[in-house]
């Protein structure tokens, strides 16, 4: 799942805000003083949406992007230079600046990793991004649709432990994240996660974590697999946010954001060039699924596109997982094209806008027809069919 960003600070003043995003080349560097939670703070960067009262989404040179309420602004001045991403070494600073003694650096080709777990976790972690980013990206090519690799950095935060994940976590979120071993914030950018080897379920089968190797070895047992999962679908959601595929903060439906991501669970992390399993069935979100069909638990796929009330209700959640993955699986592989077109249709709409329901149905049916039951009914014939 990628991170429920408090949405008191989310989503000012829909009913007028008006969607100017602006190009980052051209964008003036604003300065703004502002209230953050009743203390000071200062940020400089792009405003990537502006509303008719003056609240913003500011970008950052790190790659996050703050709400800000007009209340809020103390401040606000601008230049003319351009915003400049971070590079790797000046995001390592940044962040080994913010997070404090004991934490290290380790720099791959795309992915800054800033931990305070053995090195070679880091250098793990990385390895196991950079595939899954080629392999995501070249999936995404194939099907013809214009994404390149992230231009700036990607930044990963890894816990030694899962106590001083938590502390780490509850600054952003609260108690929301104590449960999950990782996520992907909206607003830094960032995946958060701790030290898998560090789980006692898989440390009673393994006690050896001093090498790449042996750290393979036991992630790969059947103990680990959901664990594993759970990093590659959070860096699905941070790969899909920075190559052109989504855009964040524009609302896209959930069942579709979260279901390609359950889609991406299942890399074959063997494979060099990342993905070389990409679109087998995830058969973990498959057997819960086929349980609901058969117990006539499976909801109306006109609930999940009209709005996101079944997937962020703790009680459904697990089970609109299941559903999203199915869909997602059903459409990407028997409506390719119809699934390329309605991704482009969301990640053009304007930041900060939420579509109400009846926009939701007309985006889905202008791609994938009008009637909802004639597709479910071959959605159902193709998906019995799998072994």
């Amino acid at each position: 799942m990628n991170s429920p960003l408090a949405h008191r600070r989310l989503t000012f003043a829909l009913g007028g805000l008006l969607a100017l995003a602006l190009p980052c080349a051209a964008s003036a560097v604003e300065h703004i003083l502002f209230s953050n939670d009743g203390r000071p703070r200062q940020l400089t960067g792009k405003v990537v949406v502006e509303d008719s009262v003056g609240s913003l989404l500011l970008e950052t040179n790190d790659g996050a992007m703050w709400p800000i309420m007009a209340d809020d602004i103390r401040r606000r001045k601008s230049d003319e230079a351009p915003l400049v991403p971070l590079d790797k070494e000046q995001l390592a600073e940044r962040l080994l600046k913010e997070m404090g003694p004991g934490f290290q650096v380790h720099k791959s080709k795309n992915y800054v990793v800033v931990y305070n777990t053995t090195r070679t976790y880091a250098e793990w972690t990385s390895s196991l991004l950079e595939r899954l980013q080629r392999g995501f990206i070249s999936y995404w090519k194939k099907r013809g649709c214009d994404v390149e690799p992230p231009e700036a950095p990607l930044a990963v935060l890894v816990f030694n432990n899962k106590a001083s994940y938590s502390r780490h976590s509850r600054a952003e979120f609260g108690e929301a994240m104590d449960n999950a071993i990782g996520y992907y914030s909206f607003q830094t950018n960032r995946i958060v996660m701790y030290d898998l080897t560090g789980s006692q379920e898989l440390r009673r089968q393994n006690t050896k974590r001093g090498t790449l190797h042996d750290i393979t070895n036991l992630l790969s047992q059947p103990a680990a697999e959901p664990l594993v999962a759970t990093i590659v679908h959070e860096a699905t959601h941070q790969i899909s946010y920075n190559c052109g595929l989504q855009t964040r903060y524009n609302f896209s439906p959930v069942w579709l954001s979260e279901g390609l991501a359950v889609y991406f669970e299942t890399p074959d992390l063997s494979n060099r060039r990342g993905g070389g399993a990409i679109g087998k069935v995830n058969y973990t979100r498959w057997e819960r699924f086929r349980k609901n069909v058969h117990a006539g638990k499976e909801p109306k796929l006109i609930q999940m596109v009209a709005n996101d009330d079944l997937i962020r209700n703790p009680r459904t959640a697990v089970d609109t997982y299941a559903s999203a993955w199915a869909w997602n699986y059903f459409l990407i592989k028997w409506h390719p094209d119809e699934y390329v077109a309605y991704l482009k249709t969301l990640a053009d709409k304007p930041q900060l806008v939420m579509d109400d329901e009846d926009t939701r149905i007309a985006d889905f049916r202008k791609h994938f027809g009008e009637s909802f039951e004639e597709l479910e009914k071959e959605f159902y014939r193709r998906m019995s069919r799998i072994k």
